[in-house]
């Protein structure tokens, strides 16, 4: 029995079985798959076959062939915050029109989930690896050394060795004290998440603002872990700690929404009085009505670009680049706003 007979069962042809049925060998069969020149006769017959055994070419097996994969990986911190989902977004505009599909892993900031997703990506011969590091100790050697392109988003690395896109977040943390000082909010708390790079830069920009005259008092600096639970504990510590603030200021979408939900529980009669800055709390259904001012990225432009640095890359690997987009602020209309 022939594949040909076996074919109704289920059974796969493989490159092989072109060859045998056509008459030619392994090699011949390739180069007319990838467009190479062979003799037309040869040509017919090879496509005849492929035809017959409805014969797809293995995609594990192209990969190891060609520079440039159709797969991409997308190595994010936490897939429960918008912010990375609208950055996958923004590649898969740039990957899709190329055939090309992105596997998206979350490593919850550990750096140990983060080193097998990238060990996943190695063994693959992904196209491009866009990647939000755990921390300031991610290793990307590796990945750089089997020649896939890379792109740093959201978090510069320390040695600027990679093409980064993030935000300029000095700026948006000066936004926020500039807004509060505006509404001649004066008294103010801090919630800030850990102490990576994006924490840090705007933290700074909101004290280098507060600094202004007439100044900010921060009565508290808080860290919480950029989830809605720590958000949640920062400001537990800080209602407990009986600090008196007539604002908070906060640098994580996530957290914001566990600061307003403590508000809520330990401070019901205040809640609605006390503004929340910080960043895309606008797009967070939960915060519609609340008193909030959103500093705003644009992570689908973040995404879009790294996915082009990718390819740029792919094409003769340019100079590093660092790219800081800008961010706006938009204030709701609520009580204690205008």
């Amino acid at each position: 029995m022939t594949i040909l007979d076996r074919w109704g069962e289920g059974v796969t042809a493989t490159i092989y079985d072109v060859a045998r049925h056509a008459g030619v060998s392994v090699a011949t069969v390739s180069r007319v798959l990838n467009g190479l020149k062979v003799r037309e006769d040869l040509v017919e017959r090879v496509r005849e076959t492929v035809l017959r055994l409805n014969y797809t070419p293995s995609r594990t097996a192209q990969r190891m062939r060609k520079s440039t994969s159709h797969l991409w990986a997308l190595i994010v911190p936490d897939f429960e915050n918008a912010f990375f989902t609208r950055v996958a977004r923004g590649v898969e505009e740039i990957c899709q029109p190329r055939d090309t599909c992105v596997f998206i892993g979350s490593s919850d900031d550990d750096p140990e989930k983060e080193r097998r997703y990238l060990e996943v990506a190695l063994a693959e011969r992904v196209g491009g690896v866009v990647i939000t590091p755990s921390s300031d100790t991610t290793d990307l050697t590796r990945i750089v050394s089997a020649g896939i392109p890379v792109v740093v988003v959201d978090r510069a690395v320390p040695n600027g060795a990679y093409d980064t896109i993030l935000t300029d977040n000095m700026a948006g943390g000066r936004l926020g004290a500039e807004h509060l000082l505006g509404q001649n909010l004066r008294t103010v708390a801090c919630v800030v998440g850990p102490e990576n790079p994006t924490s840090q830069a705007r933290l700074e920009g909101f004290l280098s603002a507060a600094k202004a005259s007439p100044a900010i008092d921060i009565v508290r600096i808080e860290r919480g872990n950029n989830r809605l639970d720590g958000g949640y504990r920062a400001m537990q510590r800080i209602i407990q700690s009986e600090a008196r603030f007539d604002a908070v200021f906060v640098t994580n979408n996530l957290m914001a929404v566990g600061i307003i939900k403590a508000l809520g529980d330990m401070l019901p009669e205040r809640r609605n009085d006390i503004p929340v800055v910080g960043f895309d709390l606008d797009e967070i259904p939960l915060l519609s009505g609340a008193c909030i001012a959103s500093i705003n990225q644009d992570p689908h432009e973040i995404g879009r670009i790294a996915g082009e640095r990718i390819l740029l890359q792919q094409a003769g690997t340019p100079p590093v680049c660092s790219i800081a987009l800008r961010p706006t602020l938009v204030a709701t209309a609520g009580l204690g706003y205008p």
